[in-house]
């Protein structure tokens, strides 16, 4: 397995493309930290400035990173499948590790690439707005406090959203481990769509189509990273499950697939 992983890492570090879009993923929040702090005349605390909480006007930073984040895994690492097909070498991978492990192994590292990207990103978005924005104090919030203790005790579905405006550095802590591992698992699950449409022109077009579903409507799975939200914890809760459900559901049939199939 070590060995095994040793390659794969080797083949991401030598490929120009996978780590030109690793970059691009780093570059987009500190471009959204820029954007921020020129919106306004007054910067926002550090813990409202992170690219997570959607505080810059028009969000276009966001949007261009958070919308069109499976083709970016795609390119950078979920697609290593359809290029073993295309140059023949997972014919011989499969004979050398076998089929099992051959499949399993590219879920894993496809997980472990997207995940560490994506934290990197955002820790060097809370870096930067820490080392910009430290002695701000502007906070949007504030005003909605007295609102949150008022509705509590009808609503108690709201004392998540409440809990995360009183411990805000914790609650983005929180969002920004959730969204790296929800990415991680968005590799998994593009790496098995792969799997199973060896061929870019169907595995790009399907993942973004899945992808846009999974984010829009009430089931937007952008609602359960995002931090200071209005939505009570059980349909960000909901929201989560359900992209996880699909996922396993998609990784394990794309397994027993290929493992079954006769691919030699």
């Amino acid at each position: 397995m070590v060995i095994s992983m040793k390659s794969y890492f080797y083949r991401y570090i030598k490929s120009k493309k996978s780590l030109l879009i690793a970059g691009l993923m780093v570059l987009f929040p500190i471009i959204d930290l820029f954007f921020l702090n020129s919106q306004w005349e007054e910067k926002f605390t550090v813990n409202q400035s992170l690219f997570l909480v959607g505080n810059s006007e028009g969000h276009m930073m966001q949007i261009l990173f958070l919308w069109f984040l499976p083709i970016y895994l795609l390119i950078m690492v979920s697609e290593y499948y359809i290029q073993d097909v295309a140059s023949g070498s997972n014919t011989v991978q499969i004979v050398k590790v076998g089929k099992k492990k051959y499949f399993t192994n590219q879920l894993l590292f496809s997980f472990l690439v997207a995940f560490t990207v994506m934290l990197l990103a955002l820790l060097v978005n809370l870096a930067l707005a820490f080392i910009l924005n430290h002695n701000s104090v502007q906070d949007p919030t504030t005003s909605s406090l007295g609102l949150y203790r008022k509705y509590i005790p009808q609503h108690p579905e709201l004392a998540y959203g409440y809990f995360m405006l009183t411990h805000q550095a914790l609650a983005n802590l929180i969002s920004i481990l959730l969204a790296s591992f929800l990415s991680g698992i968005a590799a998994v699950g593009l790496t098995a769509l792969c799997f199973l449409f060896p061929k870019r022109v169907y595995a790009y077009f399907l993942s973004f189509a899945l992808w846009i579903l999974l984010i829009t409507g009430k089931h937007s799975l952008l609602k359960a990273i995002q931090p200071f939200n209005e939505y009570p914890w059980t349909q960000l809760l909901t929201n989560v499950l359900l992209f996880l459900i699909l996922v396993a559901l998609l990784t394990l049939s794309s397994l027993i697939y290929k493992v079954k199939s006769d691919e030699l």
